[in-house]
């Protein structure tokens, strides 16, 4: 983590840092080859062609799987370093400035490798100098500081990127136990709403196979076991109606008795605090974050549970999906319509495609390939959201994703889609 973040490898800062630290290698090189017959232009053409090709896996974006993108990151700064290695040579500078562009690279690769492989990475150019000193110039015995100075740079060598690996540690390790808290508080409550759902469903279910079967047991019957046999079904569906009123309580989200209270939410510090919790826990580094008020809404008297974790889980789809392209824009605008609150959050992600649309909020899908999520966050948010009367609208076109979270500024009934009321209250509907 850097100042706050948690540390993602191949993003364009880190090209830029790279790129920089090249230059200025050359830049050495060129003033210590001054009055020498050594030219700088092929080294400098190589390491034009060095920043070039990883430019283009960098900002091409293709390269979105996290263990591809370490080992691209590997790839590069080993080349940086072989390439400032090769540089020193040709302008036969093996102890001045030229070799500590090494330091750079090392620091990246301690930084998502750990510190004992960014020493190592800084080590063995330090003791390929030192050799080439020892056998080109005088040797220890000749001049014994020679042997102190090699070893003295040896150790600055490796120190610098074993105590950026070792910084970073505690900061990663921090970063890692936000992001499972959130991702544990997420997966529970749309495990725990999903749970209630199909609970709600089956139990819906069972009274209505009790009252068909009292009404079938009500009837004239002409085979006298007929009545043993429906009422046999009777109790069992009776059994089963009690049973999962047990295990269901009084945790439906549409038929408690005890609602969650509505308080005065300043939904503007609800947006903020959940923007700042999912930086921590979802790490978007190289995603711009903003945040637009278009009309500042008055405070909403709401269920404050139901919006946070609607939004987190926007948020959170928004985050990764710019962070797997390697960067990109996360805008949140919040305004007022009407009797709503409405918070738009946006991204370049990606978008999403047309095959994918029709399943957005399907329980357990996914468009997101490879995902280690669950496929609840967009079917649960939008059941948080009716919950409290609001409700969730996805878009997308051209790689551009929009979700509006829809926020009623007072609290309002639940809102029942058809697709997901249960046979009776279909029965209902259709008879109005």
């Amino acid at each position: 983590m850097i100042f706050g973040y948690t540390w993602r490898a191949m993003t364009p800062a880190l090209w830029a840092l790279r790129a920089v630290n090249l230059l200025l290698v050359l830049a050495a090189a060129f003033l210590g080859a001054r009055g020498k017959a050594v030219s700088v232009a092929v080294p400098a053409l190589a390491a034009a062609a060095a920043v070039a090709v990883s430019a283009a896996a960098v900002f091409s974006g293709k390269v979105r799987d996290a263990k591809a993108r370490r080992l691209a990151l590997a790839a590069f700064c080993g080349a940086d370093i072989l390439l400032v290695m090769w540089v020193a040579q040709w302008t036969q500078q093996w102890a001045g400035v030229v070799d500590l562009g090494v330091l750079a690279p090392a620091v990246v690769l301690a930084l998502e490798f750990g510190a004992a492989a960014g020493a190592l990475a800084a080590v063995v150019p330090a003791a390929f100098t030192a050799f080439l000193l020892a056998t080109l110039g005088p040797g220890p015995g000749e001049n014994p500081e020679l042997l102190w100075t090699l070893g003295v740079r040896g150790l600055l060598f490796a120190l610098a990127p074993a105590a950026a690996g070792l910084a970073l540690a505690p900061a990663r390790a921090r970063s890692a136990a936000v992001a499972r808290g959130t991702l544990a508080r997420l997966r529970a409550a749309q495990i725990g709403e999903y749970l209630s759902y199909a609970l709600f469903q089956l139990r819906d279910y069972a009274i209505t196979i009790t009252s068909v079967a009292e009404a079938i047991a009500l009837a004239p019957k002409d085979d006298p076991r007929q009545a043993e046999r429906v009422e046999r079904l009777r109790k069992a569906a009776g059994e089963l109606g009690i049973k999962l009123s047990r295990v269901l309580g009084d945790q439906s989200a549409l038929t408690t008795a005890r609602p969650p209270a509505a308080t005065a939410l300043d939904l503007a510090a609800l947006v903020s605090d959940c923007i700042d919790e999912c930086r921590e826990a979802f790490a978007p580094d190289g995603v711009q974050v903003s945040v637009l008020v278009q009309s500042a809404p008055p405070p909403v008297h709401s269920e404050r549970r139901s919006i946070e974790l609607a939004l987190l889980a926007v948020l959170q789809n928004s985050f990764e999906a710019c962070a797997s392209r390697g960067g990109g824009a996360v805008t949140v605008l919040l305004r007022r319509e009407g009797a709503n609150a409405e918070i738009e959050v946006s991204d370049d992600g990606g978008g999403v495609s047309e095959t994918d649309k029709a399943t957005l909020f399907e329980p357990f899908v996914s468009a997101r390939r490879g995902s280690h999520g669950l496929g609840l966050g967009l079917s649960m948010s939008r059941r948080f959201l009716e919950r409290i009367g609001g409700g969730l609208r996805i878009k997308s076109k051209g790689g551009y994703t929009a979700a509006l979270l829809v926020v009623p500024l007072e609290r309002e009934l639940p809102k029942i889609r058809l697709e997901d009321s249960t046979w009776a209250g279909r029965r209902a509907e259709q008879r109005s």
